[in-house]
């Protein structure tokens, strides 16, 4: 029985000069696709993924059709070399835009035109308001609420972004978010303020959603082949007749995408593909989903021989090593259980941490069987040794290289 699996189509904040470039060169399906995004748009969508200045790609009017562009090429090429049949489609904030359209909700000629518009209009803002968003790590959601609720923070601080257990993003005025940053920092949390200039899913963009709702109500939108979740609801949409409310009410709602991870995993998903560029979902996806899960990319030419390969080992960059460090050098909170107790639960995930550590490259089992067993055999360390969720997400956090901690730079 196949595994269910879900498409991660990733937003703002995942493109990096070189996003898509080993796709292009190696697919000639991925080549049509960024030819047909360059001929609508007007310009070389593969001169700026690929070329371009990183400070020019990372403006939000160019970043949302590149990263749109490499999403759709990823899952035509998916389609083209996969026997795939996804059970849901998810996309984080401009992602859920590229999950409509792979769905068919949305032609791809259609949706390029609707991100550049979106970008248009946050790039817009940003010029326009000073605002910004702020990225939180090791804080309780519900601590982080209340602080927005005083009267400090009322109306000038959100909560918008909950991107994993471990992350919660705030969007806010920008002297209000500087203050809410001191705050944060004496709570013990970590904070980070994320390069953008606006204060994206707030009700501050309510003028960037009324128009944005505007032009998606002039739209005609298709039946959707799959289902896809919704960062407002996190449920599947009920049906394209929905798309203009809530791709409209994402801009100034809270992306609950943590919610969206929950929704997939109650539902039995074991697989989830990253499709696009980066693999900050799929590092997200480490902190609410089982250990057990497969997770994939579709970032370069190792993720593509992973998905590709009938057979055989590829080295996914995985370092057994620093999880092995990670779980010996961790302190022990367990003060239940007798030291011969403890030593037996503890001895096996530890010999198997150690197993891979010494034999990388021998092991016969696949890259993606042997990363899941790591976390696994990690997670299992982590419960043994009693160890508070906070220090568990900072684990994670060094371990998935920033991803699923303070690096996201989503809007």
């Amino acid at each position: 029985m196949s595994m269910k699996t879900v498409l991660l189509f990733p937003g703002q904040g995942s493109q990096y000069v070189g996003m898509g470039k080993e796709m292009f060169e190696r697919f000639e399906t991925a080549r049509r696709t960024f030819e047909e995004a360059s001929d609508l748009l007007g310009y070389s969508v593969s001169r700026l993924c690929f070329d371009g200045d990183h400070e020019e790609l990372t403006r939000t009017d160019n970043a949302q059709p590149c990263i749109l562009t490499v999403s759709i090429a990823a899952y035509r090429v998916m389609l083209e070399h996969l026997d795939l049949e996804p059970s849901y489609f998810a996309g984080h904030s401009l992602g859920e835009i590229s999950a409509l359209s792979a769905s068919g909700a949305i032609p791809f000629s259609e949706a390029l035109q609707l991100v550049r518009l979106r970008g248009q209009l946050m790039h817009e803002a940003q010029t326009q308001e000073a605002g910004g968003m702020l990225a939180i790590s090791g804080a309780n959601l519900s601590a982080l609420e209340e602080e927005c609720s005083l009267p400090s923070f009322r109306g000038h601080v959100v909560v918008s972004n909950l991107n994993s257990k471990g992350q919660t993003v705030v969007s806010g005025k920008k002297a209000e978010l500087e203050k809410f940053r001191e705050k944060v920092l004496t709570m013990g949390a970590r904070a980070v303020a994320i390069p953008v200039g606006a204060a994206f899913h707030s009700p501050l963009m309510k003028p960037v959603a009324e128009v944005f709702e505007n032009a998606l109500s002039r739209m005609r939108f298709q039946k959707m082949r799959y289902s896809v979740l919704s960062n407002v609801t996190a449920k599947p949409y009920a049906d394209s007749s929905s798309i203009p409310s809530l791709l409209s009410e994402q801009i100034v709602s809270v992306v609950n995408w943590q919610g969206c991870m929950k929704y997939l995993y109650g539902r039995g998903v074991e697989r989830y593909i990253e499709t696009g560029s980066g693999m900050v979902l799929g590092n997200l996806a480490r902190k609410d989903i089982s250990p057990g899960s497969l997770i994939q990319a579709t970032d370069g030419n190792k993720d593509w021989n992973t998905l590709l390969a009938s057979g055989g080992r590829i080295d996914t960059g995985i370092d057994f090593a620093a999880i092995l460090k990670m779980a010996l050098c961790s302190k022990n909170h367990n003060k239940t259980d007798s030291n011969s107790i403890y030593m037996s639960k503890i001895s096996g995930p530890l010999r198997e941490l150690e197993l891979f550590a010494s034999q990388t490259g021998q092991v016969k089992s696949t890259a993606e069987e042997e990363s899941r067993s790591a976390f696994m055999a990690l997670h299992k360390i982590m419960e043994i040794k009693q160890l508070p969720e906070v220090v568990r997400n900072r684990m994670l956090d060094d371990l998935t290289e920033g991803g699923g901690g303070l690096d996201v730079r989503y809007a």
